[in-house]
């Protein structure tokens, strides 16, 4: 057996080290590799995943329509139509078509060519919008050139916007939506997250370029439609309404504008609903009274702006709802129903209406001062007597009266569901109402009443708010 020299074992020593180092090194990388793979793969998956599919997949939003809105006979008074929305990917599109895609585009959309051919012009970017809401023969015809030309990078997507058949019919009640499809003002506003549908989608797949793939790639998720809305409201009904309001506006030359309102006696539901003039839901931001768009219009920069913006919000404001109403003489049946009820009057009680009626000095007299004589209870609703309802009143009492009142439920809002009621109603308390309190000292008393009434003064004063 040859004897090892002292220099073979250091040799072999020397390559047992190296081996050493050499595994040690590798087991360090290795754990290493595999500590980042680890990172990269189950703590940061979400991250690297969504950077995937951004890169791998392109996903387009379908709008959901919007649910209809129907009166009670099942008429359509809101729907949602079908329409197409116009995007680019610029840099999908080749550097030599953009200029003639721009040209031919602003033709078709109707847009300023320099503000496509800039869209156009971005490079890098992924989306740029060119034209919401185009018409079906607009969107084939974008379609029909892209094809022709080869043009690569326009989108044309489907959409829905909101249509009112009957135009500017209850549109005080409809209200309108935003281009978002949103609801902004009326059962639109108030109803907006049941009538909002869920919106579909389109995955489309892309290549290591960032283009479409063929269609057969594609993953559809359907949209919802949002739940549709029936009215008590009867289209016949308010159809009579607003014309006959409006026609009341205009021979009386209303310059506050007209509000009626049809209730159903049995159940209080609303029939008929409307305050003239209003706009037309389809174009809510067109001033319709002439005479105020003119006015605008004659305005420039800041002023032109702040008075579109009140004559807008005016012609929205459904005064039906959100103003408060001093009703006037139509009181007496509250007066009458709460007299009946206290068992202070009967229908077979007689009044006397003469030339004068006395409370504290002041002497009041019927309306265009007729004197109706003797009469009843249902003599005196039906002639709207004033004097008569004064004794009506004499007989009930103020804190019954105001007892009654509460009862009616007057001082609190209706509780109508339609945007901005006000919470606040202005009416007089039993402490502070005076013997001819509410009565209108005027010969020809417009809205005459019986001493108790509570209705709130012009001035305001001297009211409680609730």
């Amino acid at each position: 057996m040859q004897k090892q020299t002292p220099q073979a074992a250091q040799d072999r020593g020397m390559k047992l080290r190296t081996r050493l180092a050499a595994g040690f090194f590798v087991a360090v990388c290795f754990s290493t590799l595999v500590g980042r793979l680890w990172y990269l793969q189950i703590h940061e998956y979400d991250f690297y995943a969504q950077r995937a599919a951004g890169q791998q997949l392109r996903d387009s939003v379908v709008p959901a329509p919007r649910g209809d809105i129907l009166d009670a006979n099942g008429t359509p008074l809101a729907v949602s139509a079908s329409c197409w929305t116009i995007r680019a990917v610029p840099r999908e599109m080749a550097d030599e078509d953009v200029a003639e895609a721009a040209a031919a585009l602003a033709q078709l959309l109707e847009l300023d060519e320099a503000d496509v051919l800039e869209k156009l012009s971005q490079r890098k970017s992924n989306d740029a919008l060119l034209k919401r809401r185009v018409n079906q023969e607009t969107a084939d015809a974008v379609r029909a050139a892209c094809l022709e030309n080869d043009w690569q990078g326009i989108l044309i997507l489907q959409d829905t916007k909101r249509w009112y058949p009957e135009g500017d019919f209850a549109a005080s009640l409809l209200g309108f939506t935003n281009v978002d499809n949103q609801g902004v003002a009326g059962l639109e506003l108030e109803y907006n997250s049941l009538l909002t549908g869920q919106d579909g989608r389109v995955l489309s797949a892309k290549n290591a370029w960032g283009y479409d793939m063929p269609t057969d790639y594609d993953t559809y998720v359907e949209p919802v439609q949002g739940n549709s809305l029936k009215l008590t409201v009867d289209v016949n009904i308010q159809h009579y309404l607003e014309n006959y309001l409006s026609a009341a506006v205009k021979e009386y030359n209303v310059s506050a504008r007209g509000v009626g309102i049809v209730m159903e006696v049995d159940t209080g539901r609303i029939l008929a609903i409307s305050t003239k003039p209003d706009y037309d839901s389809n174009e809510p931001r067109v001033i319709q009274d002439e005479t105020v768009r003119a006015q605008v219009d004659a305005l420039t920069g800041e002023a032109r702006a702040q008075a579109l913006t009140l004559a807008q919000q005016t012609q929205w404001r459904n005064k039906a709802v959100s103003d408060l109403y001093e009703p006037g003489s139509v009181f007496k049946l509250i007066t009458a129903a709460a007299a009946l009820d206290a068992g202070v009057v009967t229908t077979g009680d007689s009044f006397f209406c003469g030339e004068s009626y006395g409370v504290s000095g002041v002497h009041f007299h019927c309306a265009n001062r007729n004197q109706h004589g003797p009469q009843n209870l249902a003599q005196a609703l039906q002639n709207s007597c004033n004097q008569s309802f004064i004794q009506i009143g004499q007989r009930l009492g103020k804190e019954a009266f105001c007892d009654y009142f509460a009862a009616f439920g007057l001082r609190e809002a209706t509780g109508i569901d339609l945007p901005a009621e006000p919470a606040k109603s202005e009416f007089y308390t039993a402490d502070r109402m005076g013997p001819a309190n509410g009565l209108t000292k005027t010969p020809h008393a417009r809205f005459p009443q019986c001493i108790e009434w509570l209705q709130r003064q012009r001035s305001g004063k001297g009211g409680e708010a609730v």
